[in-house]
Formats: structure tokens, sequence, C-alpha cells
């Protein structure tokens, strides 16, 4: 399982160029993390279970490579904080919801606004959140929609990366 960096992480969100895309990659990235996170809920080190029950959960197609699967999993076992499961979670709602629908989502759209006021990791950056508000309701003399689009992309990016920092804090702090 390959782990990447914040700077990996940062430049695979930054390079897509709608929301569709974005959530796509951040869920990979997202489900990476939390696959990082599964194995200590089920080894006492021992190889055998390793081996012959936890690899198999963990393969590809296999019961946990699915990000609300193993979500609920981790939360339901009380590993994780209630808003990093609920930031994670909207991330993957919204990601199935646009995959049903043929609509491509810009960053500028009021959909992606109503997401961000959902997302904890989000909000709870007070000057990146006052920073996406101001520009959303400046006047249309500032307000410019590939300018507010990339702040919400650089927000949105910021997310992801403190989401998989508090899962790993989480993670280390059963260690």
């Amino acid at each position: 399982m390959t782990v990447l960096t914040e700077d990996q992480v940062l430049e695979t969100l930054s390079s897509q160029t709608n929301l569709n895309d974005f959530l796509d990659a951040a869920n990979v990235i997202l489900l990476s993390g939390i696959k990082q996170f599964l194995p200590q809920l089920f080894i006492n080190n021992d190889e055998d279970i390793r081996e012959f029950a936890v690899k198999p959960l963990l393969a590809k197609s296999g019961p946990l490579d699915n990000n609300d699967v193993s979500l609920r999993l981790i939360y339901a076992l009380g590993k994780i904080k209630k808003s990093v499961y609920a930031d994670i979670l909207l991330f993957s709602q919204l990601d199935e919801h646009l995959k049903t629908s043929s609509e491509i989502v810009e960053f500028h759209e009021e959909t992606v606004y109503e997401f961000i006021q959902n997302l904890r990791c989000v909000t709870g950056n007070l000057l990146m959140f006052q920073s996406i508000e101001k520009m959303k309701f400046a006047g249309f003399e500032i307000f410019n929609n590939a300018r507010y689009g990339n702040l919400v992309r650089t927000a949105l990016s910021l997310a992801v990366t403190d989401l998989l920092k508090e899962l790993t804090h989480e993670r280390n702090a059963d260690d």
C-alpha cells in the first residue's frame, strides 16, 4: 500500500478541473488513508491473521475496499471522531450522487458552496471559510468565477489533507 505525501495529495487534487473529478481523486486518496488505518483494528502482530484474514478483507474488491463500509467500521469501533467520520462520508456521498447524474459541476457553482458549508474541516478553518464567503458574496467587479473556483479547490484540497492527518493522528493515538 503506497503512502502519498502531502505534496503528492495536493498536486493530485489541484490538477482536477471540476468537482466530479476532484471528488473521484479525493475519495481514492481518502480510501487509501482509511486502508492504512484498518489493519491496526485487527492485528496483534500475528502473521497468520494478517495473511489469511486481513489481506482478503482489504484486497481490491474485498468487503473493506469501500469508503462507506470501512469508515462505518472504524467509527462504530470508536476509533475516529464523529466530525472526521461525517466529513469523509460527505465526500463519499456527494461523489456517489454526482456519478449518478450526467452533470459536470464546476468549483464556483452553488452546489459546491453548499457542500463546503457542511464540512467541518472547512468551516473549522475560520480564515479559509471567511475568505470563501467574502469572495462568493463580493460585488461583481471583484468576483471572478475562476478565482473563486481556485479558492474553493484549494480549500477542499486542504480539507482532504486535514482529514488524512486526522486519520493518522487517530491511528497513532491507538499505538
